[in-house]
């Protein structure tokens, strides 16, 4: 699965990479997202840009090279749908490995790689996955909602109600 810059840094801020890669197996991401997650974040000492650089360093996160060709597109996507590059290089990375779907935040964003085919999956629609899956509990749910408010992750009280509603239709 291709995973963007803000769900890795948000799970790696909540150190629940491992939910990912237990659900996903294999993740991927683009060298922008490798230098925007773990380089600049380890300049900063950010505490999430070590716990990604580890998942990396036993290669449980693949960084890929875009071939030039998607180089290419992801230029594109991002002049034409104002993203920035990491976002676009993750929906050419997704077009180049022909995935469906990716992991990723952003509106704009997840709006772009609609129009490509590409289903968006975000963050908080992991933690449902995960609370399918029997990977964590309702009580987690609510401990990492609260540590994500509290780390800035930011979400509107109408993306909060809908999870809660979506959660509510998984109940077991």
């Amino acid at each position: 699965m291709i995973i963007n810059a803000s769900p890795l840094i948000i799970f790696g801020k909540l150190n629940k990479i491992s939910i990912l890669i237990k659900i996903y197996k294999n993740l991927g991401i683009t060298n922008k997202v490798y230098e925007e997650v773990v380089l600049k974040g380890i300049e900063q000492n950010a505490s999430d840009a070590f716990i990604v650089k580890q998942h990396i360093d036993n290669k449980e996160i693949k960084v890929f090279n875009l071939d030039k060709k998607f180089l290419d597109i992801a230029n594109k996507i991002q002049l034409i749908y104002n993203l920035d590059i990491g976002e676009a290089e993750t929906i050419a990375l997704a077009l180049q490995l022909a995935q469906k779907e990716i992991i990723i935040d952003e509106t704009a964003a997840r709006e772009a790689a609609k129009s490509f085919g590409i289903k968006p999956i975000g963050s908080l629609r992991v933690l449902l996955i995960a609370y399918q899956k029997n990977l964590i509990s309702k009580k987690e749910i609510n401990d990492l909602l609260a540590k994500m408010q509290d780390s800035k992750y930011r979400f509107s009280p109408k993306v909060l109600i809908e999870f809660w509603e979506l959660f509510e239709k998984l109940k077991k």
